[in-house]
């Protein structure tokens, strides 16, 4: 009985600490994480990154020349991954590794989202499983099997 009881803490222990660890390195601003996803879409920062890539941004505390960064693009209306290639008076020069054109915006700190962390080749595919409701129902439904086993 008293076995049974220090593996179930122990169980209960790892998965918290599991949680907590997931917290604090992949959640998303929106729920107060500072961890951003961005799926990469066309070419121009092939071969280093191709469409349905999944790069995993977190804010710094400075950005250098030769990053890779996410930020909002005015013109496109979108979050874009490219590298820095300069700094002047304040404002980011991005351009893409294939492409042969700098950038046509030139963002501000404000606008940046922040540089690449981790990149998964093809991880759009397991973000975008996660948004569907049967998967995020199934692995809900995982971990309170595991914490009601446990218990």
């Amino acid at each position: 009985m008293k076995s049974h009881r220090l593996r179930s803490g122990l169980i209960t222990g790892v998965l918290l600490l599991a949680a907590g660890a997931f917290w604090l390195f992949l959640a998303p601003p929106k729920i107060g994480g500072r961890s951003s996803y961005v799926v990469t879409s066309g070419i121009s920062m092939e071969p280093s990154f191709h469409s349905g890539d999944l790069a995993i941004v977190r804010p710094a505390d400075h950005y250098r020349v030769g990053e890779i960064v996410a930020y909002h693009s005015s013109l496109l209306h979108v979050v874009v991954l490219h590298r820095i290639i300069a700094i002047h008076d304040g404002r980011y020069v991005f351009k893409g590794d294939n492409n042969h054109f700098i950038d046509p915006t030139h963002p501000t700190r404000s606008e940046l989202v922040g540089a690449l962390w981790i990149h998964l080749p093809h991880g759009a595919v397991a973000l975008h499983a996660l948004h569907s409701p049967i998967t995020a129902a199934a692995l809900c439904g995982f971990v309170a099997l595991l914490l009601v086993g446990s218990g």
